[in-house]
């Protein structure tokens, strides 16, 4: 084999471990941000616990305040449990679900929240397309949970922003993510169904 052919050989070696070991690293990097995130959101619950006035930690850009505000989603069906950040950043998607529009209020109007759609299964919202309607969602907010029914799922484009608005006469909550080609946007909703403190064990609720 001539030295130019194996230079072509080496080169196209090294690009291909190049391209697995991009991704792997970025993962990487990500899991670690998340375990920070995870760790500090568990100081500051078992600060709360303890009746603790003051917490001093803080994760990823996330002041004591912030991590306090952070909200958890939960798809029993899909096997999902996600933290959901107060803003979506291209920053806050890597680690997290997010909300979409400010100031929300759970419980009230339409509540958005937005989710890559991890390579890896399980990621963020990878399966959402899965989820069918009656299925229950559970947004852990505070002390409280709302627990939503999934009422519809449907396909749209990435500039359809309709399904943000609210309704005007229920409380709802819309989670979007991309399609596998990224073309075009999944959008769930579901209807308010209940709410409960945290506090009470949750039943299941009422049809």
């Amino acid at each position: 084999m001539s030295p130019f052919r194996k230079l072509i050989g080496i080169c196209c070696l090294l690009g291909g471990l190049t391209c697995i070991a991009i991704p792997v690293a970025t993962e990487w990097r990500h899991m670690q941000e998340v375990n920070e995130l995870e760790e500090a959101i568990s100081m500051v619950a078992a600060s709360q616990e303890s009746n603790v006035d003051t917490i001093e930690t803080e994760a990823d850009g996330f002041s004591a305040t912030e991590l306090q505000e952070i909200m958890e989603l939960e798809i029993p069906s899909l096997d999902l449990k996600q933290y959901v950040l107060n803003e979506t950043t291209p920053e806050n998607l890597n680690l997290a679900l997010t909300q979409i529009k400010e100031k929300q209020v759970p419980g009230k109007g339409n509540f958005t929240i937005a989710g890559h759609r991890g390579y890896r299964d399980g990621r963020h919202f990878s399966n959402l397309d899965e989820v069918a309607d009656d299925e229950l969602i559970y947004l852990h907010a505070g002390e409280n949970t709302y627990i939503y029914k999934v009422t519809s799922k449907e396909t749209i484009e990435a500039t359809d922003v309709h399904v943000l608005e609210d309704n005007g006469v229920s409380s709802e909550i819309t989670l979007i993510t991309c399609t596998p080609s990224g073309k075009k946007r999944i959008a769930v909703k579901g209807e308010l169904i209940d709410e409960v403190s945290k506090l009470k064990k949750i039943e299941e609720p009422l049809s």
